[in-house]
């Protein structure tokens, strides 16, 4: 069987918008976000043992313990009686992060909250990223940092709010992590190896993408400024690349002529954190090697 033949392009270096994620959000930019956080019951037909918490309760109680909301998404649904309950997810960062400046480059702490009031999804309460040049959104690995679960059979305020000071407490552990891996240089071969390794995360082997993406592409910088070679650069630039697709790629296949593709967003709520997640724990192998 002949190899096939790859010609690859890459999207365009992406202006970034500092303010969009520096300010909180309104109630009723969330209303507008994700109408989900404000559903008034459970969707009917979950257990009797659930126990409903309004997504917008633990919004208020998050607020008044110093986390604004600064970014909402709901997971789409194709089944009309699923809408209004879906899985949903809110960003928060702390009060005294969005008053001060940050430079370009910097990275803040956040706090995800994730929800659903189909029965489908715990309360989650996970410690994140928000790095200001590509707003990547990024979700740390439970093994190394702070997640919470909180079953709707188990709900209560105390519960929330030992989970959000939880979370802020492990925030210095994930900064400090980005040090280190800022101080560790790659290899061109370790900068491939990471680009590889991340590529089966998104995709599997049997995947067409596999063969013809090929590492160089997920290495390519976005923007100005990140062509370093540091771990935690060449982190963030493999991680957009798969969280935001759009990356154009094509081959001579057998038999098939030229077959043009493009890389797709991650949609999915669930799948985006389980790549952001694997993503962290692939950085931290290799800030160790």
């Amino acid at each position: 069987m002949k190899s096939a033949k790859v010609m690859t392009a890459t999207i365009a270096p992406v202006a970034s918008d500092p303010t969009r994620s520096f300010r909180a959000l309104s109630l009723d930019d969330l209303r507008r976000r994700t109408p989900s956080v404000f559903a008034e019951s459970a969707r009917p037909g979950v257990s009797s043992r659930y126990t409903f918490v309004s997504t917008a309760e633990v919004v208020h109680l998050l607020r008044e313990e110093g986390w604004e909301p600064v970014n909402a998404h709901q997971q789409r649904v194709r089944l009309a009686p699923r809408e209004g309950f879906q899985m949903h997810e809110v960003r928060f960062a702390r009060c005294a992060d969005l008053e001060r400046a940050l430079a370009v480059g910097d990275t803040r702490p956040e706090l995800i909250l994730q929800n659903a009031h189909d029965g489908t999804r715990a309360y989650r309460i996970d410690a994140g990223l928000y790095r200001l040049v590509c707003r990547n959104g990024l979700t740390v690995a439970d093994s190394d940092f702070a997640h919470v679960a909180i079953r709707h059979v188990d709900v209560a305020a105390d519960k929330f709010i030992g989970a959000a000071r939880a979370v802020a407490e492990s925030t210095p552990r994930v900064l400090d992590a980005v040090a280190r891996w800022q101080a560790v240089t790659l290899t061109e071969a370790s900068q491939q190896e990471f680009a590889r390794r991340a590529a089966a995360l998104r995709w599997d082997a049997e995947q067409p993408v596999t063969r013809l993406l090929g590492p160089g592409a997920l290495l390519t910088p976005l923007r100005y400024g990140d062509d370093k070679r540091d771990l935690w650069t060449t982190f963030n630039v493999v991680q957009e690349h798969l969280l935001r697709g759009g990356d154009r790629y094509m081959g001579y296949t057998d038999g098939m002529g030229i077959r043009r593709n493009t890389t797709r967003p991650v949609a999915s709520l669930v799948l985006g954190q389980k790549l952001n997640k694997g993503l962290w724990q692939l950085a931290e192998e290799f800030s160790r090697n």
